[in-house]
């Protein structure tokens, strides 16, 4: 009875180090967690953005079939032939009042020859023609594929404009002899 009673406990200790893992409490990756001060992915609607036409009758369009998924915005000065434009694709206001760091992310993908697209904030537009405000300019990772590949931004570092509102602008100029094609997508500004 007593080696009974052994055997059992030998296979109960068995079977339970054998469904036990081997991974420890360090080998799990906890994911990062990012708070928002602005999200757009262009799902539902244009959510306050103005779209501004200074020169060309094109104009930035939503686009519901090839956003990186569903919807995105997108501009070409494509129209039967190449012609000059100038838009702007300009945020609505975003408050960075409460932040000492922020930092702006979104996709871009691209196709055909033409002018590279321009990231832009401003800290002074006060609605109408963009050109009467200040604007800086920001670097960014574009699509470079010609073959409409989502490309990451990269994190842009905008903290030098917390403590006040922004707006994010996307301009975008073709001339009557190429017109490049530009979708922008999940355009967003962490804090964290």
């Amino acid at each position: 009875m007593k080696i009974k009673f052994l055997k059992t406990i030998f296979l109960l200790a068995l079977s339970t180090s054998a469904l036990t893992s081997c991974v420890g409490d360090d080998d799990y990756v906890i994911p990062t967690v990012y708070d928002y001060a602005f999200t757009d992915g262009f799902e539902t609607n244009w959510a306050g953005w103005t779209k501004y036409s200074v020169t060309g009758t094109q104009v930035w369009q939503l686009d519901t079939q090839y956003g990186n998924p569903g919807n995105c915005a997108k501009m070409s000065g494509y129209a039967g032939t190449s012609n000059a434009n100038e838009d702007w694709l300009i945020s609505p206001e975003i408050d960075l009042s409460e932040l000492t760091t922020a930092y702006l992310s979104f996709q871009t993908a691209s196709k055909f020859t033409g002018n590279v697209l321009e990231i832009k904030i401003s800290s002074d537009y006060a609605g109408g023609d963009p050109n009467s405000a200040t604007w800086t300019d920001l670097s960014a990772t574009l699509d470079s594929s010609n073959n409409y590949t989502w490309t990451n931004s990269g994190n842009i570092d905008v903290s030098s404009f917390t403590g006040g509102n922004v707006y994010v602008a996307f301009k975008y100029t073709s001339t009557s002899s190429a017109s490049m094609t530009w979708e922008v997508d999940n355009v967003k500004i962490t804090k964290n």
